[in-house]
């Protein structure tokens, strides 16, 4: 069907670890202060990085720096090569014949190639797939670096669960990206040189984590940070006529939503919760809470995932409509969110909205973690959160299928289950489509949260490095291709 292709002041800092599923954190000293010490190592600064979260932390840069996957999302949803040359669907839709790149080694310097693929690629597709993972039947080599997926029945998911991410068995994280962890090494990576497209400039990475965005930026005004991970919106507008500081923004596949929890007495009525929705200007919110830094939601979806065609079935705003779908008693619930947020701000702009209808909103400050223990054993009524969401259909699958891998929070509903379920199940491209077309409207008539805005993320990075970005993706996707810049400045010794 497819064709190739971000509590308050106490501990200075934390350090963070590289492990994907089991991160842990630790103490750090302080910052850099002289850049000439290593030109071509890249500091970056974060804060509040959870250690736990299925949601936040490195689970979002360890794959942009360390792992790859056959293939990787296009804007549109389409696949794109990436350790994969090409693939190709065979046997009306029950195989999936995938090229690979040769030359690729792992990081240890074990070669990827068809006979290694076969062998680890079915544990990862297990991982990565959760219940989904049924519809492969096996991976096989294949002649001339190939392999074929075979499948049980024809499956769009697998298709786009190509993106993957390629790690070598074993405790440690081993992959076959430009940087690497090298030893027991908590804090940074290294290039890994011999990388099968040349070796990065960069020659070493460095992560701290702080207890805010203030914090991480206040290190990098003293020059102590090459990178700040993600700008606080507050601080976007002060920065944009900086000349020591290159700002980089793109809308990221992760959605701002207030999610419901379906089983809790207050949301437990789909109307309540199409009224709530009712309620919110999305576009308000954006405006608000977001100071124009997002992208007001249109549905699970990116609107330019090439199955809508175009063709988008939006939640309205319509507050007249609310007091007539509220039942007579008062609605109250409770929200939690993270302190020190653009969280924060967003449930406080929730909660006005909601407030201009009568349904009245407690907003209750919760760790991260502390939302996602929660969540796990159904212990709230909302949640201010980020979730990923597109740009493929199988993306959103993983958060709101109720065996979904990454669905921590027990979101969604029995209607859901069974639009993403017929999604997978299509077997033709007109299907297909229709099938997402159904998704789009159950999260309208059954919604399982307010799906507020896609995020938009901006990194600051330092004019030390000359930096190439790629229209569309996370600058930091182009890492391997920064280099230290030959324009001198003068270092700010705040």
């Amino acid at each position: 069907m497819h064709q190739a292709g971000g509590r308050r002041r106490g501990r200075i800092r934390q350090t963070i670890s590289f492990a994907i599923v089991a991160m842990t954190m630790g103490a750090c000293g302080s910052g850099r202060t002289d850049h000439a010490a290593s030109a071509a190592t890249l500091s970056i600064g974060v804060a509040q990085l959870s250690s736990t979260s299925p949601i936040a932390g490195l689970r979002q840069l360890s794959p942009l720096l360390v792992l790859e996957g056959l293939a990787r999302a296009g804007d549109d949803g389409r696949m794109q090569p990436w350790l994969a040359d090409s693939w190709a669907s065979n046997d009306q839709g029950r195989a999936i014949v995938v090229q690979l790149k040769r030359g690729i080694k792992f990081q240890d310097g074990s070669p990827f190639d068809a006979v290694e693929a076969a062998r680890i690629l079915p544990d990862i597709l297990r991982s990565f797939m959760g219940p989904v993972f049924d519809d492969v039947a096996g991976v096989k080599a294949g002649e001339a670096n190939t392999i074929t997926i075979e499948l049980r029945r024809p499956s769009p998911f697998a298709m786009e669960a190509l993106e993957a991410s390629i790690r070598k068995p074993g405790g440690s994280t081993v992959g076959t990206g430009p940087f690497m962890v090298e030893g027991d090494s908590t804090t940074e990576l290294h290039a890994n040189n011999s990388y099968y497209l040349g070796p990065p400039a960069i020659n070493r990475v460095t992560v701290a984590n702080y207890p805010s965005v203030r914090t991480a930026w206040a290190e990098m005004l003293r020059d102590r940070l090459d990178m700040l991970w993600e700008v606080g919106i507050d601080a976007l507008d002060s920065m944009k006529d900086s000349s020591t500081i290159s700002l980089f923004t793109y809308t990221r596949h992760y959605q701002h939503i207030m999610v419901f929890n379906t089983s809790a007495p207050p949301l437990r009525s789909a109307a309540v919760r199409r009224a709530l929705n009712l309620a919110i200007d999305r576009t308000g919110v954006v405006r608000e809470a977001l100071r124009g830094y997002g992208v007001p939601s249109t549905g699970p979806l990116n609107p330019r995932y090439w199955a809508l065609a175009g063709k988008l079935v939006r939640p309205l705003f319509d507050p007249e409509q609310v007091a007539a779908a509220l039942p007579k008693e008062a609605v109250r619930f409770t929200c939690l969110v993270a302190p020190d947020s653009v969280d924060e701000r967003l449930a406080l702009e929730v909660k006005r909205q909601l407030a201009a209808v009568g349904v009245e909103m407690t907003v209750q400050e919760a760790a991260r973690d502390e939302i996602v223990r929660r969540g796990a054993s159904r212990q709230y009524e909302a949640a201010i959160t980020e979730v990923i969401s597109g740009p493929t259909a199988f993306r959103p699958y993983l958060i709101w299928h109720s065996e979904g891998p990454l669905n921590w929070g027990h979101f969604g509903t029995p209607a859901l289950d069974v639009a993403f379920d017929r999604i997978r199940r299509a077997p033709d491209e007109q299907e297909f489509r229709s099938a997402v077309d159904s998704l789009q409207q159950v999260f309208i008539d059954d919604p399982p949260a307010i799906l507020l805005a896609w995020s938009v993320r901006a990194r600051a990075i330092s004019k030390r490095f000359d930096v190439q970005a790629e229209e569309g993706r996370d600058v930091l996707s182009t890492v391997r291709f920064w280099k230290p810049s030959t324009v001198q400045r003068q270092a700010s010794r705040n």
